[in-house]
């Protein structure tokens, strides 16, 4: 009796322990699991472009804007400018989209990589009508940035452009600029047939006043090769 007795608690410590194994084991992986779902320290490069689609980018570039017989509005010329730019892109790149247009204001291409086609589609696709909601299309935008961001343990490069043709409707912009500050996001803003006069300028790490189609493509362009150092005491916000 007292044999089985002993025999039947070295069972049960037996049992406990390659439980509380099991038990552990689990623990890791499920730790290793959640690791892997926060993310990964990554370099890769993050471009979120806010594209303007309201009803003035329907208009002619006579108007505030050197004229281009190529083009019948400022749109035609600024998707002209887009497809030209977007083989400069490359490809190891996250790109991102939001468009304002006739079909709403939300974002179109989600910030990920390989989709530098889907990017030309959607851009393709805008139809000029409607406000200039810059103030919660740059807040959105700076969301998508942060997400990023996190996911790449805050590694990276990360650049919110702005290309509009008009002045915002709606919020006051400065509040989208000190979200954006406060985020660390520098904002880089080609404005199109609008002079040096736009808000975003006091705003902007990087403000090109493109008075003519060609110099939005160059515009476009110079937000490839301006420098990936960004320190937020130069970025105002006010």
């Amino acid at each position: 009796m007292y044999r089985r007795t002993i025999s039947a608690t070295l069972l049960l410590l037996v049992v406990i322990s390659t439980l509380e194994l099991k038990a552990g084991a689990q623990s890791q992986t499920d730790a290793s699991r959640q690791a892997t779902q926060v993310g990964a320290a990554s370099l890769t490069r993050n471009f979120y472009f806010i594209f303007d689609g309201s009803g003035s980018m329907s208009e002619s570039l006579t108007k505030q804007c050197a004229g281009d017989r190529r083009f019948g509005s400022r749109l035609e010329g600024a998707k002209w400018a887009v497809e030209q730019f977007l083989p400069l892109m490359p490809r190891d790149v996250n790109l991102g989209l939001w468009i304002f247009d006739a079909d709403g204001n939300r974002e179109r291409v989600p910030l990920g990589p390989g989709n530098h086609e889907t990017f030309l589609t959607e851009v393709r696709k805008t139809r000029a009508s409607g406000n200039t909601p810059l103030t919660e299309s740059i807040e959105q935008g700076v969301n998508r940035l942060v997400q990023q961001r996190d996911q790449q343990l805050g590694y990276g490069e990360f650049r919110l452009i702005v290309v509009t043709d008009g002045q915002a409707t709606g919020r006051p912009l400065p509040q989208a600029v000190n979200y954006a500050r406060e985020q660390r996001i520098p904002i880089y803003t080609i404005g199109l047939c609008i002079g040096e006069k736009h808000e975003l300028r006091k705003y902007s790490v990087s403000y090109r006043a493109a008075d003519s189609i060609e110099a939005l493509k160059r515009g476009l362009e110079e937000t490839l090769a301006e420098t990936s150092v960004f320190d937020p005491k130069t970025f105002s916000g006010r």
